[in-house]
């Protein structure tokens, strides 16, 4: 739990510098360097976006951790945070840097989503672990998972759209119509085995599912507010949906996809 406090601990002692360091750490889209592209995503200006990044990194990766160490996950959790917090950051800056605007970028958000979008593998790998047989459920529950954060994402962001923000709106709205057809196709099993053993809820969904389930929705619904600018500043919807794309993607991509395997990388160092 060390590791997980560290977070917490190194952005609230950022906060402390004084105002004109940590503008200095920001990273400016038109003049960007090594040290801002790394160090903005632990810089914030002021305590409200201090607390609320801070609230959402303390709902999910705590219970990330803690599910990921009864599942058995342990070791996956501890590299794919590690990837997050050294790599991510360099990543993230660098494609909002594909469109250079005249503003300065900073906060944790980015890493945020990206914790936020490794949850739904969190919870299929803690889902896997609970049944005895070998089916797909916790495959299905894990692109379930991906498509319905993307719904809510898109359509919450579009419908929030003001005028002057409002580019683009019609193609969110289809990717949250998109996404929701997905959601539909792989929840389609899930109902389907439900109806056929009505009394195994439980075992389909442990308790810790359920909790997890909510707060990713939770979790979505706070780290995309309704997009609006005050005082100069809007809320940098990209950078928030960089972050939950790769935070489940890159994750689905090596242990899915590739099939890398921990224990025996471990084995053969």
């Amino acid at each position: 739990m060390a590791f997980v406090a560290a977070v917490p601990l190194l952005v609230t002692g950022v906060f402390f510098l004084p105002r004109e360091t940590r503008l200095a750490l920001a990273l400016l889209y038109t003049e960007p360097s090594i040290l801002t592209s790394y160090a903005s995503h632990f810089v914030h200006l002021d305590l409200p976006h201090l607390l609320a990044n801070l609230l959402v990194y303390t709902l999910v990766v705590p219970f990330s951790l803690v599910v990921s160490v009864k599942s058995g996950r342990r070791r996956r959790f501890y590299i794919v945070a590690i990837t997050v917090l050294l790599a991510f950051p360099f990543v993230l800056s660098g494609l909002n840097l594909l469109f250079p605007r005249p503003r300065i970028g900073f906060g944790l958000s980015g890493i945020n989503m990206a914790f936020v979008g490794y949850l739904p593998h969190v919870l299929a790998s803690h889902l896997e672990s609970e049944r005895l047989d070998t089916d797909t459920l916790g495959e299905t529950v894990l692109q379930l998972g991906f498509f319905l954060g993307t719904t809510v994402i898109a359509l919450r962001v579009a419908l929030s759209l003001q005028p002057g923000l409002s580019a683009g709106s019609e193609w969110l709205l289809a990717a949250g119509v998109g996404s929701a057809l997905a959601s539909i196709l792989f929840a389609r099993p899930i109902v389907a085995s439900l109806r056929a053993h009505p009394h195994s809820v439980e075992e389909f969904a442990p308790p810790t599912v359920l909790f997890g389930g909510a707060l990713f929705v939770l979790l979505v619904l706070i780290g995309f507010p309704q997009v609006s600018v005050t005082d100069g500043s809007v809320v940098n919807v990209f950078l928030h949906l960089l972050g939950y794309s790769l935070g489940y993607l890159t994750p689905y991509v090596t242990f899915r996809v590739l099939g890398v395997d921990i224990k025996a990388l471990r084995r053969y160092r």
